[in-house]
C-alpha cells in the first residue's frame, strides 16, 4: 500500500504539474532516448519514402536556421533567427515579417510569429514556427505523431525558404547600405 501511495503521488505530479519527466532518467538514459528518437525519425522517413536532405543549418540567410525540436511538452518546426546583435536579429525578423501574408497563404494561420521568443537553448531569439503541443519526446507512444508533424511541416518551411531567400537576402543587403 505504501508503494502504491508513492506511485500515486508521483503519477499525480507528472500529470498535473510542471514536473519534468526527463528528471526520472539519468543524463545517459535521457541522451539514449533522444538518440533513439532521432534514429526513429530517420527510419520513419525511410518507411514513408521521404528521401530528402533537410536544409536545417544550410540556410543562406544570416543567423537563421531551420530546426526540428521536441521536448516533454511540445514539438516545433521553426525558422530560428538568433543573431547575437539584437538589432540585427530584429531586422532579419522584420524583413521576414514583411512576407507574412505570403507565408500564411502557403502555410495557413497555424504558422506562429514571435519577435521575442525564448529559444531551444534558453536564449532570446525570434521565431517563425509550427507547434504541436501535448507530445513528449520521452514518451515513446508520441514519437509517431511527432515524426508525422515534422515530416509534414518542415517541407512547408523549406519551400518558403527556397521561394523567398533571394528576396529576403536582397532586402537585408539594401538595409546594410
Amino acid at each position: 500500500m505504501k508503494y502504491f501511495a508513492i506511485f500515486a503521488i508521483f503519477a499525480g505530479l507528472s500529470l498535473h504539474t510542471n514536473f519534468n519527466l526527463s528528471e526520472v532518467f539519468t543524463k545517459e538514459e535521457a541522451k539514449e532516448i533522444r538518440v533513439k528518437f532521432w534514429e526513429g525519425f530517420k527510419r520513419y522517413c525511410k518507411r514513408k519514402h521521404i528521401y530528402r536532405k533537410w536544409v536545417l543549418t544550410g540556410v543562406k540567410i544570416r543567423s537563421t536556421q531551420l530546426k526540428f525540436y521536441a521536448d516533454r511538452e511540445k514539438a516545433l518546426v521553426l525558422f530560428q533567427i538568433d543573431h547575437k546583435n539584437e538589432l540585427r536579429r530584429f531586422e532579419v525578423y522584420e524583413c521576414m515579417l514583411s512576407y507574412q501574408t505570403l507565408f500564411r497563404a502557403e502555410c495557413g494561420d497555424e504558422l506562429k510569429w514571435e519577435e521575442e521568443y525564448t529559444g531551444i537553448e534558453g536564449q532570446e531569439i525570434s521565431a517563425i514556427y509550427f507547434e504541436l503541443r501535448g507530445v513528449n519526446l520521452y514518451r515513446v507512444e508520441d514519437h509517431e505523431r511527432i515524426y508525422a508533424f515534422f515530416a509534414e511541416k518542415m517541407p512547408l518551411l523549406e519551400d518558403l525558404y527556397y521561394e523567398y531567400r533571394d528576396l529576403i537576402n536582397e532586402r537585408l543587403k539594401q538595409n546594410d547600405n
